[in-house]
């Protein structure tokens, strides 16, 4: 196979595989404090069978989930002296999958150990988050993680970032990552944003008499604007064409909306003279069924007191507003069905020509590592510093 033609598809737009994830890119797949010190963990990424576990200086490593010996899992077992044992005859793994033991011969030599490789991915830990590169690596060698991630996660110095639980969602990724176009916010999450606003106002000191009502949804309309740096994005307006108040303002905004494999950000600026923050959104493909999803905001701090008031101003007001309205984006993904049906039924406008976009960044990508041996198209803008910049 050699263009773009001749890969088989799975549904219109979507080349078979996709469905299952991108591979040979660095994805967050659990929170570090959700990984124990004495005892290995099993989860699913990519449709695959993951184990993860601490090695003796406390730092994480990835295996497939599967011993070489009799294939059952390594999850089931336990971990000693740093190194993962297989509960079923005791063969012990170091955190690159070489064994180090077999207990029924325990002089073994390198040439007999060599034998039962278990499958190791490059894995680090930045950010309060575990990351692992699940791909082909001698195919497609890992680029430093440094250069894929946000800088806010490498200068804890400069930025402060407040995350949030981990979530599962019962929907195909793709079919998640369709939800982060622009416009659907000021429908789906309007009182949620609405009474942001009303909190911003009256923790000002506004007299809650005087607080604003809400325009009822019956009496709103979506306008639809250009921004200098996210593309499209959705207003709401009354019947007269006046905005409406819809949680956040249309900054400038440097870098880009979305990042493969499936980070999206979005800068928030509640009023005029706020400090901006970026909620960030890593969707992680678990099967063709499911979706794990990581989410933090993150702000520039100027000094030490900076911590703790936006702490405050995240737990009070961020968090709430993030989680409520991430449980309206997750009814949403979960009613949209199945994948194919989906995509085979749908009636696109205009206003969506953002989201086309990001999926046939996706497609392309895939595409490009089936067909030509690469990460990603030459025209492709994956991550790097500057793409992911936060607002100054």
């Amino acid at each position: 196979m050699s263009d773009k033609q001749d890969w088989p598809e799975l549904v219109r737009g979507v080349p078979q595989g996709l469905e299952l994830g991108l591979r040979n890119y660095w994805y967050p797949i659990i929170q570090s404090e959700e990984l124990p010190a004495d005892k290995p963990l099993g989860l699913k990424c990519l449709n695959e069978d993951l184990v993860v576990f601490r090695d003796g200086q406390g730092r994480p490593n990835v295996l497939y989930d599967r011993c070489p010996h009799r294939f059952v899992k390594l999850s089931s077992g336990r971990v000693l002296d740093g190194q993962l044992q297989c509960a079923y005859h005791g063969l012990r793994f170091d955190g690159q999958g070489a064994c180090v033991l077999i207990p029924w011969e325990p002089e073994a030599g390198q040439e007999q150990l060599s034998k039962v490789c278990a499958k190791h991915y490059p894995c680090t830990e930045i950010g309060g988050y575990v990351w692992a590169y699940l791909g082909e690596v001698e195919r497609f060698p890992p680029p430093p993680i440094e250069t894929c991630i946000p800088e806010e996660l490498l200068y804890p110095d400069r930025f402060v970032h407040f995350r949030l639980d981990t979530e599962e969602w019962d929907a195909n990724w793709l079919l998640v990552i369709d939800g982060s176009d622009a416009y659907h916010a000021v429908t789906l999450h309007m009182e949620s944003q609405f009474h942001e606003a009303v909190e911003r106002y009256l923790a000002a000191g506004g007299d809650a008499a005087h607080a604003k009502p809400l325009t009822p949804l019956a009496d709103r309309r979506v306008k639809i604007v250009e921004t200098d740096g996210h593309g499209l994005r959705g207003v709401s307006v009354d019947l007269e064409g006046n905005m409406l108040d819809h949680g956040h303002r249309l900054d400038k905004i440097k870098g880009e909306r979305f990042n493969l494999p499936g980070l999206v950000s979005n800068l928030l600026r509640p009023t005029s003279n706020a400090a901006p923050y970026v909620s960030r959104l890593f969707q992680v493909p678990i099967d063709y069924h499911r979706t794990r999803l990581f989410r933090y905001a993150a702000w520039r701090i100027e000094g030490p007191d900076d911590r703790e008031r936006l702490k405050e101003h995240f737990e009070k007001v961020v968090k709430p507003r993030q989680m409520k309205t991430a449980e309206e984006d997750k009814e949403m993904a979960r009613v949209a069905g199945d994948l194919v049906e989906s995509r085979a039924n749908e009636v696109l406008f205009a206003p969506d020509r953002d989201m086309i976009r990001i999926r046939r960044r996706l497609a392309a990508a895939y595409v490009a590592q089936q067909t030509q041996n690469v990460r990603a198209p030459a025209d492709e803008p994956t991550p790097t510093p500057a793409s992911l910049v936060f607002p100054a």
